[in-house]
């Protein structure tokens, strides 16, 4: 996920639009809906500087006309004061998404620099975005005003889970009218059809902390989630991005005891090397596979104090292997994030000597 060319299609308008008008309909039981309004994102000629300041000619354009965000939490309808702009773009290379959160009040913004996934409690915005189009998947990326990062990964079995770290870049800003949030999301991050005409599925969500009201666009209704309200976002022709990956790992361990006081017995050295790698197959259909791979250390893992602990610590699974299709596991109405309920708990895998894999999603079926 981490390589990235620097190919820039140089194409026409920027920033985004309704290709749709908003239509009221009206439900058998009186109540009054919006239909979902299409968004198209238009490539760029320029790519914009990710700083947090929305002075780029990306941003020139009008923003998307989203209408009124409204509360799903902890009431559903309800208008804030707050008022959110969006815009969307994007290259060959990434997609690229900017918001204006303006605040009444924005000397009452409240905003940290703390780790990432750890804004809950922070002002936020950001997108879930269903790059597959088939209502199984969707991408969370969340970030507060300072632009520190949260990212999930939403299942339709699993729910929402936390331990995905996915590499996309963020900034946030404060300014005179809230803040500003810009971001942007490699294609070769995530998985998408490639094609003459790429389709996704996007909502937008913001977080009021003062107020402890969380609004979105489109609108959630109550016992309705993401996969039924995203709306459509048309992109055009993109190229289809096959991963291509390799991970090799090399340890080299020194043991030596104290034989007296003082002196030292003499030292076994060990050393290894194993390799991991991942090829997509297609542009939804991935192989991952793994010789002799370093298990054991997991840098990216958040510190826990195990210590008189009565019952085992349990580590999200973060190494790169399990990562993709990391969803399938998870057991339905449980939700990801940091339980054991899961169908198979990856964790326990510690010293293979070989393993593969493929996952991947043809139609509406994951696998």
């Amino acid at each position: 996920m981490r390589g990235f060319s620097a190919i820039l299609t140089a194409c026409a308008l920027v920033s985004v639009s309704p290709i749709s008008a908003q239509a009221q309909a009206t439900s058998t039981n009186g109540t009054t809906t919006t239909a979902r309004v299409e968004l198209r994102s238009h490539r760029l000629s320029q790519p914009p500087a990710i700083d947090g300041l929305l002075d780029d000619d990306a941003w020139h354009d009008a923003p998307a006309e989203t209408g009124d965000w409204l509360s799903y939490n902890p009431l559903h309808g309800s208008k804030i004061p707050q008022t959110t702009k969006v815009w969307i773009a994007h290259d060959s290379d990434y997609i690229y998404f900017a918001f204006q959160c303006d605040d009444p009040e924005p000397s009452r913004i409240k905003t940290s620099v703390t780790r990432r996934d750890n804004i809950w409690s922070d002002d936020w915005v950001g997108i879930s975005l269903d790059a597959l189009g088939t209502g199984q998947l969707s991408y969370h990326l969340m970030v507060n005003p300072n632009g520190v990062q949260l990212d999930m990964l939403n299942s339709v079995a699993g729910g929402e889970d936390q331990s995905p770290d996915y590499v996309w870049d963020s900034a946030g800003r404060r300014n005179d009218k809230g803040y500003a949030i810009e971001m942007r999301v490699p294609l070769q991050s995530i998985r998408f059809k490639g094609g003459q005409d790429v389709r996704m599925g996007i909502l937008f969500w913001r977080r009021v902390s003062r107020a402890g009201v969380s609004v979105s666009w489109p609108p959630l209704e109550p016992g309705k989630w993401v996969f039924e309200k995203h709306a459509p976002l048309a992109l055009g022709e993109l190229r289809p991005r096959l991963a291509r990956e390799v991970i090799p790992s090399t340890t080299y361990v020194r043991t030596q005891a104290r034989s007296a006081p003082s002196r030292w017995a003499s030292a076994d050295d060990e050393g290894d090397f194993g390799v991991s790698g991942k090829y997509g197959i297609t542009s939804t259909v991935t192989l991952d596979a793994t010789v002799n791979p370093d298990f054991s250390q997991v840098e990216s893992d958040a510190f826990q104090v195990q210590v008189n602990q009565r019952y085992p610590i349990f580590f999200s699974e973060k190494r790169p292997f399990f990562m993709e299709g990391m969803g399938l596991f998870n057991i339905a109405g449980t939700g990801g994030d940091g339980n054991m309920r899961t169908a198979v708990h990856t964790r326990r895998i510690i010293d293979p000597i070989f393993g593969s894999k493929i996952t991947g999603t043809i139609g509406k079926t994951t696998f």
